[in-house]
Order: C-alpha cells, then structure tokens, then sequence
C-alpha cells in the first residue's frame, strides 16, 4: 500500500476496538474506534474513512441498520460485519443486503488481516482505476456507467445493454474459481442477482442486475476461462448483453 487505510471500527465494547488496533498495530492502517453508532456517523464526516467494520449486534442501532446508513451516504465504503457465531446466518444475510463481507468473534490476527486486505485491495484499485483511466480497456469510459458498488453498463446501438463487472472488484476477491451467469432467453428482474463467482478460497460473491429485461448473449470467453477474461473487465470480460423491459423507468431508480 502507498498511503495508510483509514478504517473505522463501530462496536460499543471498548475490548473489541482495542483488541483491533492491537491486531493491526504494525500494518499500514489507521483505526478509528467508535462505541456508538452516532459517533461512527460523526467519524465519517470528519474522517477520510476507507473501510468501515461494525459489530452486528448493538442497542439502540444495530449493524445492518448502521451499514444501510453508511450504504446510503458513502455507497462506495466497503463495509465488514463483525458477528458472534450465533449469528452468522444474519452475517450472511448482511452481504446479501451489500456488506463486503464479515468476520466472526473471536477472529485471529490472520482472519483480520484477510478480510481488511481484500478490502483494502478494492479501495486502492478503485482510486488506481480513477488515476490511470482504467488502463487497457477497449470501450470508451464516456458511455460506460457505473452502477452500485461492483456494475457497469453500456446502452448499446440496437437498444441492447452490456453488462459487466468493475475491474476493482474483481481485483479485491482474488483468483477466480467458478463463475455462474444467466443462459440466453432468461428473463431478469432489476436487484436479482446475475452473477455468482466462487473464489479459490470458496466464498461466493454475486452481483445484482441493475436493470430487468431478457439476456440475449452471455460471453463464452468468461464462462470458458473466466481468469483470463476477466483481466479485461471492460473489454473481453464483458458479461452478458440484454434487451431492457423497463429501461427509462429503472434508470431513472437507478439516478443515471
């Protein structure tokens, strides 16, 4: 990393925030300790944050409605749950909703560090991609939209939409194993989820479609060899083509 990541961690036992400045003493990151919700959201506008670790359970504002709040002020925060093992069921509920992931109490220094760096990982690329226009990509960055936190598409000239993945992301999950994409004729629905990548160390990740309509072509380069395919996110790593059922109406949701 060049410059330290700012993180700020929300949970209202002092232990805990304690117990991950310790952990990440002498790694390249800035903590930032919050026993409350409303002084985690105080800290966000006063601090440059970078990644935001909250616990699930707390009085008053629990977790899932602390990570909506963050979602809907600073959507590109990446967000990690912190959870008893009682509860991660709700965790994995949590990334459903948009929390980059969670981690479990008690956590060693090793899980920690995991989780951050990936984390950190689509922090950096992002600012990367933003610096360096995204290096080789072959389409114009001028008609490409980026939607959420992962998306992006293209209006193509015949009505049809290009879907695919941000290159940070791809980036902050680490080598692919498995990719699964929609087959031609399947219908979508706006907030479904379209695409599910299993890494290497199998955790699944998926991306919502940020429209509804029918899929018309799926890349047989990234369901063949997604490795090699999705190093080009915006070229030959494109996902799927679809035909918009609701385009003016779901864009306009969608603020684009």
């Amino acid at each position: 990393m060049d410059r330290k990541v700012n993180i700020l961690v929300v949970d209202d036992e002092q232990i805990v925030l304690d117990s991950i400045q310790k952990l990440v003493r002498k790694e390249n990151y800035e903590v930032h300790g919050a026993l409350s919700v409303g002084e985690g959201l105080n800290l966000l506008e006063k601090k440059e944050i970078d990644i935001v670790l909250t616990d699930l359970m707390m009085p008053e504002v629990d977790g899932l409605e602390f990570m909506a709040m963050v979602k809907k002020s600073h959507p590109r925060i990446p967000t990690i749950m912190i959870t008893g093992y009682a509860t991660i069921n709700t965790a994995l509920q949590a990334t459903q909703l948009g929390a980059f992931d969670y981690i479990a109490k008690p956590f060693s220094k090793k899980e920690l560090l995991g989780v951050l760096k990936r984390a950190s990982d689509l922090v950096l690329g992002t600012e990367e991609e933003k610096t360096n226009g995204n290096g080789g990509e072959k389409r114009s960055r001028e008609n490409i939209k980026t939607v959420g936190d992962h998306s992006w598409m293209m209006m193509e000239e015949d009505g049809v939409v290009l879907l695919g993945v941000e290159g940070s992301f791809i980036q902050s999950i680490g080598k692919v194993q498995t990719i699964y994409l929609p087959e031609k004729g399947d219908e979508l629905r706006q907030g479904g989820a379209y695409l599910q990548i299993f890494s290497t160390d199998m955790r699944s990740h998926s991306i919502l479609s940020p429209l509804s309509g029918t899929v018309v072509e799926v890349n047989g380069k990234v369901l063949e060899n997604p490795v090699s395919a999705l190093q080009d996110p915006y070229g030959e790593g494109w996902l799927i083509r679809l035909k918009p059922s609701r385009f003016e109406e779901e864009r306009r949701v969608l603020g684009l």
